[in-house]
């Protein structure tokens, strides 16, 4: 953690926010400044002209210095805004009268050149708090240097036998971390990975691409889940929500860790991270060993920045951005992510109409499938974001596991899936060690074996059966039943989501082509691919929440 507390203050004179240390700063002799916010982004022409049409606004706030808050409260020339922006939506009338003059809008020559003066200020302004940002070598709580280039160059030789990587999103903070990672190493070919959701703004695509042309030099994978499509997961376990945002695993981790997985090397990835972000990433440390993905030891050299400071460095360097920050996005990622506010939401539905109808179409018959009744204020007040479990979804019966305890045996449980007994059923239980079978006429006996060739536990079940009698051999391990439940879960709901090809290091497992498999050769039997998911199963998880056994 940074050691600094920064403020951001209103320089009266400049008419522009200034980064400053608190400690060092005495307002009573500066009375020039004014603490204005905890965080700001700046507000470009396009957003500008959408508050104008918005409001209504007599003033012209083309050539004002307008900037917004992290809460969305806009100050323009040092001035809070007084005016509600949620409500002002929720009281348009014609909306598509509203986007087209939304949409019309062009830029003049006088109103560029007020914009790169207003910038060209808040870049002078700010120098130092950037020089010391990039370039200083205090150590901060954990350790490390505060400065981006030490602590890219020192970590980077630290872990000199790891792949340099770079997770590329194609918004702001990526943007950065691609530009100081290039800079602080000397080298334009670190490689750069893409997690292409399917569900980026189209002008995300568009920034992507052209950074690819305007670095010729930089190796650039483009992942993406081509087996599933977003909208039919959909259907079978409901949208995401801020309780299950599920479709990170499938249609980005799991591609990503698909193709990684496939080198021999471990990587060390630079992201664009921040602890300012959320509260579950304030806690996160500066060098970090994925979670998501176990190849990767995750670096976040601009974890301490806030918003403005990446904004900053954007504009100091003059680095190009994706578009979609000039019209007003905080953020660029999927447009159809449940932890989008309103605004967020507001601006896709002017910039991305026709993927957005699409979208809340789909919504409105969810929620009349499932049985909500008032559907309709169920999408509008946007309570499919608070989901929970699999309501009202046919697949939810899937993830019942029927059970009971052997009365003629110790240890034993005869279990009832909903699935009949296939190759797959066995090839989840290699993770755990050894497969021994016996047949005896139509009935198999499997015997699961450690190193040691221990018996673990025992699986008794009968050809195209839907029902199983397992036996626990090993009693040390009292987690042990559970684990076989998650494997379990994973086989009565299995969709072949590819969430599970992210769990792997070493390469053993492969979702492909609607095929579950395991190399037996190259599994280690760490059981990450077992443990990884609360229930076993991502799917299982999201669809269980609220299920009682």
């Amino acid at each position: 953690m940074n050691k600094k507390e920064w403020g951001i203050f209103w320089n009266e004179l400049k008419n522009i926010p200034v980064i400053l240390e608190k400690k060092t700063l005495n307002i009573k002799n500066n009375i020039d400044l004014k603490e204005i916010a905890q965080d700001l982004r700046p507000v470009f022409l396009e957003e500008k002209h959408l508050l104008k049409k918005m409001f209504d606004l007599a003033g012209d706030i083309y050539y004002q210095s307008v900037w917004c808050t992290k809460q969305g409260r806009y100050i323009i020339d040092g001035v809070p805004f007084k005016e509600s922006v949620v409500k002002r939506i929720n009281s348009l009338d014609d909306f598509e009268s509203f986007r087209e003059k939304v949409l019309e809008f062009e830029k003049t020559e006088d109103m560029i050149k007020a914009e790169s003066e207003i910038i060209e200020k808040f870049i002078l302004e700010n120098r130092n708090h950037m020089n010391y940002l990039l370039n200083s070598r205090e150590l901060d709580d954990e350790g490390h240097f505060i400065g981006a280039y030490p602590f890219i160059e020192e970590v980077s030789k630290t872990y000199s036998k790891r792949v340099n990587m770079v997770s590329f999103s194609g918004g702001k903070d990526s943007t950065v971390v691609s530009h100081l990672v290039r800079t602080a190493l000397n080298n334009q070919s670190i490689l750069h990975i893409f997690g292409d959701t399917t569900l980026e703004l189209p002008l995300t695509y568009e920034y992507v691409e052209k950074f690819k042309e305007q670095n010729p030099m930089t190796p650039f994978f483009d992942e993406r889940n081509e087996e599933n499509n977003f909208f039919e997961m959909c259907k079978e376990i409901g949208p995401p929500s801020r309780v299950s945002a599920w479709c990170c695993s499938i249609f980005k981790t799991g591609p990503m860790g698909t193709t990684l997985s496939n080198f021999e090397e471990d990587f060390l990835t630079f992201y664009g991270v921040r602890r300012k972000e959320s509260s579950s990433r304030s806690k996160y440390p500066k060098i970090l060993k994925s979670t998501k993905i176990d190849k990767q030891l995750s670096i976040g050299p601009i974890i301490d920045w806030l918003d403005i400071d990446v904004w900053l460095y954007i504009l100091t360097e003059n680095i190009d951005f994706n578009f979609s920050y000039r019209q007003g996005f905080p953020r660029v990622g999927c447009w159809v992510c449940p932890h989008k506010g309103t605004w967020s939401e507001f601006t896709a539905r002017i910039y991305n109409n026709t993927q957005y109808d699409k979208w809340e179409k789909f919504l409105l018959k969810f929620a009349k499938d499932i049985g909500k009744i008032d559907y309709s204020t169920y999408v509008k007040e946007e309570k499919w974001k608070l989901r929970r479990g699999g309501e009202g979804l046919e697949r939810t019966k899937n993830t019942i596991i029927e059970k009971k305890a052997c009365i003629n045996e110790k240890n034993t449980y005869i279990l009832g899936l909903n699935r009949e007994i296939d190759d797959e059923f066995i090839t989840l239980f290699k993770p755990f060690g050894e497969i021994s079978i016996s047949k005896k006429g139509n009935i198999q006996e499997m015997f699961v074996l450690n190193r040691l060739k221990e018996a673990l536990f025992k699986i008794v079940f009968k050809n195209d059966s839907r029902e199983i009698k397992v036996t626990l051999i090993d009693l040390k391990d009292r987690y042990l039943y559970g684990k076989i439940t998650k494997q379990l879960n994973k086989f009565n709901t299995c969709i072949y989501c590819q969430a599970c090809n992210s769990t792997c290091s070493f390469g053993a497992l492969s979702v492909i082509n609607g095929k579950y498999e395991i190399d037996e050769k190259k599994c280690v039997n760490c059981l990450n691919c077992i443990n990884k998911f609360d229930m076993g199963c991502l799917v299982t998880s999201a669809l269980r929440t609220k299920i009682k056994e």
